[in-house]
Order: structure tokens, then C-alpha cells, then sequence
């Protein structure tokens, strides 16, 4: 078996990173396929006959599994009469000699795109939003792993000494820190936190596509009428799910970003001590002195700011409660599960909320407590950290 930094290692790196990305480009294409489609709303329908198909698959760059593009004669409703080419996965030759309900999107807003297909249920209107912002973003993180990678293969990484990582800003420069540094120094209750938001907002734009399916389920129409409008009525919020996952994604990755910055932070504590919590703070005296007349500043507010953080989680618990009840009197006795799931989207996403808020209830005080606990990693003489805050 080759060694990581050999040339057999990096070789078949190259070619894994290579092999994922094709792999992620074609489960692409499948998704793409199988959820294409414009909105719910059509501009026309009407049925087709069709003319002739042209085969693609197994494999091919629609994706996985055989499908087809096919030509027909379209009847639409305003009287016109054409022939229209389909795009793969809408039509197939056991369709010939029947005329298929089919559908006309000239689309608007965001969806810039004319959609034709088979009439068939709208249930993947939106979340095919969600399958090209998702998997587009993965298969450009797999190319430039890919590319990356090959790059590496020609000039493989040398084994000098690990230089500190690039600061956040200017001022930190003066606290280089290496990734041995980030790596030692624990998380505190802030940095969960971010890490928990962060990962909510991804849940938050996902249940927000998801329950669009059961909502949209029906067949295209001018004057498209959901199947469950329940669903609607039982939401505290109707976000539209576009919205959603643009920014539930933007607000994931900048509270991830913050989460590196609270990492680096608790870093920096650790490895120049009461020193760096001092950078800023005004008055005379040792690093140590600032310190502590900074902690009797913020200490007599501990209690005001528990309150308010612990008051803060309690109104998410009663809008989550607020939201259950609006569900439980809107949810049909027959709804199926995915109904009732939906239904319940807003109460389940304010609970989640409400319960990571509660779990990581942590003061400025208690920070930076933690923060002087324990000796600095660079000398014995001075206070130090074992946890992180931001610059406060």
C-alpha cells in the first residue's frame, strides 16, 4: 500500500477526487432530471402525440438510468398547433398513440427559463431550487478539490516547518497562531452555539423545500390550487422556499465563518495568555490588572445578561408552542405523513432553536472566567485560557 506523500499516494488521490467529481455530476444530472420542471403556476396546456424519441443511457449526461427526448405534435388550449422537442425524462416511445396532458411554463422572475413537460404533479417545483444551489455546490468544491489535488500530484507538499495561518485582519497579525494551536484550543459554549446556528439555517432551508413536496402536489394549472392548503394556513411564516435556501445558506456559512474566528480567538488566548484578553483595554498597569478590572466591570451585570439570554430561548420555546397549536387545529384527521409533517415544519425548526439556544446559555462573564482558568500555554507566569470568545 503506497504511503500518503508517496507518488502512488498522490496519484490515486488525484484519481479519487476526479472519480467523485463525475460521480457528483451525474447523481446532478439525475436529480436535475427527475425534478425539472417550472412552477406550479403553467402558462399553457394541453396534450401531445408523440412523433419520435431518441434513447440515452444507462449513462449518459442526463445522468443515471435510460430515458429519452422526444418529439411531438402539441395541442395547446388557446387552439395552436406544433411540434415541440421534450426534454429528456418528460416523454418515451410507450407514450406513442396516446395524447399526454403536457404543460407550458414561459416562466417569470428568478425562473428566467421556458419549461415544457408532461403535466404531471408539481410536487418538485421547488425543490429543484434546492437540488441545483446544493449539488452545484458541491460539484464545484469536488472540481476545485480535483484541480487542486492534480496541482499537488506536480508539486507535492514539502515537510517544512508549519509557518502560522494568516491572520484575521490586521490587527491579529500580531497573534500568529499555527494550526496546531487551533487544533489544542477546546470550544467553548459560544463556538457550539455558532456551530449549531449554523447548521439549523442549513436544516431550516432544507424543511423549507421539503415541505413544498405534499403542498404542490397536484397537476399543473393557470390558476394553480394546492391539494393541502392546510399546509399554508398552519405555518406561522410562509417563507418562500427560494428565499429560504438563498439565505439560509448565506447565514450558514457566515456563521460558520464566525465560528473559525471564535476558534482563533480561543487560540490566541491560549497561546499568549491574559496578554492578548488585555490588547485594547484601557488603564495602567499589568496585562493581569486590565484583566481583572475589566472582569469586576462585567460581573455585576452577569445576572441581568443570564436573564435576558435565558428569556431569550423561553419566547422560542412559546412561539414553537404558538406554532403547534396553529398545526394541531389546521392538520386533517386523513392528512398523510408528509402533510402532517409539513404542518408541523415551524413548530419543530422553533423547538430546535429554541432548545440549541437554551443548551449554549453562556455570559461574557463566564467566558472570560473560563478564559483565565488555567496557566498560558506560552509561559507558566502568566494567567491563560482554555476557552474562546470574540473580542469583547
Amino acid at each position: 500500500m503506497s504511503a500518503p506523500n508517496s507518488a502512488g499516494g498522490r496519484i490515486a488521490r488525484v484519481l479519487v477526487w476526479w472519480g467523485a467529481l463525475v460521480l457528483g455530476l451525474l447523481v446532478w444530472a439525475t436529480l436535475a432530471r427527475i425534478t425539472d420542471g417550472g412552477g406550479p403556476e403553467a402558462d399553457l396546456l394541453g396534450t401531445a402525440e408523440v412523433a419520435d424519441c431518441t434513447e440515452h443511457g444507462p449513462v449518459s449526461t442526463y445522468g443515471f438510468g435510460t430515458t429519452y427526448t422526444c418529439s411531438a405534435e402539441v395541442r395547446w388550449s388557446d387552439g395552436t398547433v406544433e411540434k415541440r422537442e421534450f426534454p429528456a425524462g418528460q416523454l418515451s416511445p410507450a407514450d406513442a398513440g396516446t395524447p399526454v396532458p403536457v404543460y407550458l411554463d414561459l416562466g417569470e422572475g428568478y425562473r428566467s427559463t421556458t419549461e415544457l413537460g408532461r403535466n404531471g404533479s408539481a410536487r418538485f417545483a421547488d425543490t429543484g431550487i434546492l437540488v441545483t444551489i446544493a449539488f452545484g455546490l458541491l460539484v464545484v468544491v469536488l472540481g476545485v478539490g480535483a484541480l487542486y489535488q492534480t496541482y499537488r500530484l506536480f508539486r507535492p507538499e514539502t515537510d517544512a516547518d508549519e509557518r502560522p495561518r494568516p491572520a484575521w485582519g490586521r490587527k491579529a497579525e500580531q497573534w500568529p497562531v499555527t494550526s496546531a494551536d487551533l487544533a489544542a484550543a477546546p470550544a467553548s459554549r459560544l463556538v457550539l452555539r455558532l456551530r449549531l446556528l449554523s447548521l439549523w439555517c442549513v436544516v431550516a432551508a432544507v424543511a423549507v423545500a421539503l415541505s413544498s413536496i405534499p403542498r404542490l402536489d397536484a397537476e399543473r394549472a393557470p390558476g394553480f390550487v394546492s391539494p393541502w392548503p392546510q399546509i399554508q394556513r398552519a405555518l406561522l411564516v410562509d417563507v418562500p422556499t427560494f428565499g429560504a435556501v438563498l439565505f439560509g445558506g448565506i447565514l450558514a456559512v457566515l456563521l460558520f465563518g464566525l465560528t473559525r474566528v471564535a476558534q482563533a480567538d480561543a487560540a490566541r488566548v491560549r497561546r499568549y495568555g491574559a496578554a492578548y484578553l488585555a490588547r485594547g483595554l484601557p488603564g495602567k498597569g499589568s496585562a493581569e490588572k486590565k484583566v481583572n478590572r475589566r472582569l469586576a466591570a462585567i460581573a455585576a451585570a452577569h445576572r441581568r445578561n443570564r436573564v435576558v439570554a435565558v428569556a431569550v430561548g423561553l419566547a422560542l420555546l412559546a412561539l414553537a408552542a404558538w406554532a403547534g397549536a396553529r398545526a394541531a387545529a389546521e392538520i386533517p384527521a386523513d392528512a398523510p405523513l408528509a402533510v402532517v409533517l409539513a404542518c408541523l415544519r415551524d413548530t419543530v425548526l422553533l423547538a430546535l432553536l429554541a432548545a440549541l439556544w437554551l443548551g449554549t446559555v453562556e455570559t461574557r462573564h463566564q467566558r472570560l472566567r473560563a478564559l483565565l482558568a488555567e496557566p498560558s500555554a506560552t509561559t507558566s507566569a502568566s494567567k491563560g485560557t482554555e476557552g474562546g470568545v470574540l473580542p469583547s
